[in-house]
């Protein structure tokens, strides 16, 4: 019989997204464990992955469904991941139920339409004993603007699998030859969902102003999202409309990674980017914005490149930089996997994360 202490993780939905991913790479690796998780809204496309690990997955009919589900469980933890979680699994699951309830922070939510929930948190922090976090500027964030207190708050960072990222030769040139790219040609990507807080606009419009001077350049957009409609008619009138391939959820990211030459997200805000450390231990060079969240992964002009947020004109002069001086940003991705290997590495951190858990029972 299994003696494993469970760990029941509570989600919306197991879409193609950073945190989902996360989860996908960590929770087989914390194997002292039996972990199962429930997904409120839908299962999502990465369900299928998680049952393949061993990990079961339960979607709830109904929000009625939940109280009932985890009393069947019986889970000495439950983890909650984004706010329809948290907002659940504080209110209902941590008012009803025996359980201890940690929230996994994986954003700021530093913007405007997420106020309702800076301000929920504002209301229920006190509900809750403890908190993961997947930075320090996460955690700062939430201590400095939310009052949340900084000793109920343990970072533990995303760790990504080094052995998936390592750039192969064989794997570029077969995707560039599909799309038709040449060896000559530059190919700068953006794996984000296509959400406003992205920035992705601010990219198309620099995009633009790079093609005009070097046009043997493309721009993969990975990801997909309410923009997507809005970002096809802002390129409709573009010279380089041609050349902007949507490419929509993957799951071949690290081997479009291998493709490809710049890494971009201008983003507004995130937590720890999934996607710039992808890029970062695929070796290619980052540019992204100057925000605290990004300064935890970026060294300016060392092993990346930080550029004001929501400016076109600044992120295309530093792209331009890039395009003519190759051997500078080949350094530079050399510099980010080092980091990557030696800080961020997925063994290490699932380790970190088991010893927290234990320690939580």
């Amino acid at each position: 019989m299994d003696n494993k202490p469970r760990v029941l993780h509570l989600i919306q939905s197991l879409s193609n997204g950073g945190c989902e991913n996360m989860l996908l790479r960590t929770l087989p690796l914390v194997n002292l464990f039996d972990h199962e998780i429930i997904t409120l809204k839908s299962e999502g496309i990465l369900a299928s992955s998680f049952r393949i690990e061993g990990i079961k997955v339960t979607n709830l009919n109904s929000i009625f469904d939940l109280l009932p589900t985890v009393n069947k469980i019986h889970p000495s933890l439950v983890i909650t991941y984004l706010f329809h979680a948290d907002f659940w699994g504080r209110i209902l699951l941590g008012n009803l139920t025996n359980c201890r309830i940690i929230p996994f922070l994986r954003t700021t939510y530093n913007y405007p339409r997420y106020l309702p929930i800076r301000i929920f948190e504002r209301l229920t922090s006190f509900f809750v004993k403890n908190y993961l976090a997947n930075s320090e500027s996460v955690k700062k964030f939430y201590v400095t603007k939310l009052g949340v207190k900084a000793d109920k708050i343990t970072v533990i960072p995303n760790g990504i699998d080094l052995k998936k990222y390592r750039k192969s030769n064989i794997i570029r040139s077969r995707y560039r030859n599909h799309f038709h790219i040449t060896n000559t040609d530059k190919v700068i990507v953006c794996v984000a969902n296509l959400l406003p807080n992205k920035g992705h606009k601010y990219l198309l419009q620099a995009f633009d102003e790079v093609y005009k001077k070097h046009p043997g350049v493309w721009l993969f957009l990975v990801g997909d999202g309410e923009m997507h409609t809005t970002l096809e008619k802002q390129i409709a009138n573009y010279p380089s409309r041609s050349r902007v391939l949507f490419m929509g959820d993957r799951i071949d990211v690290s081997s479009i990674l291998s493709a490809s030459d710049i890494f971009v997200l201008p983003t507004l805000f995130e937590g720890m980017s999934n996607a710039i450390m992808e890029a970062m231990a695929s070796s290619i060079p980052v540019i992204t914005t100057d925000i605290p969240e990004n300064r935890e992964l970026i060294v300016n002009n060392y092993n990346g490149y930080l550029v004001r947020s929501q400016d076109a004109l600044i992120l295309k002069q530093q792209l331009l930089y890039l395009i003519s001086n190759i051997d500078i940003a080949k350094k530079a991705g050399s510099m980010g996997k080092a980091l990557m290997s030696s800080k961020y590495n997925i063994h290490l951190l699932s380790n970190k994360l088991t010893f927290y858990l234990l320690s939580c029972i």
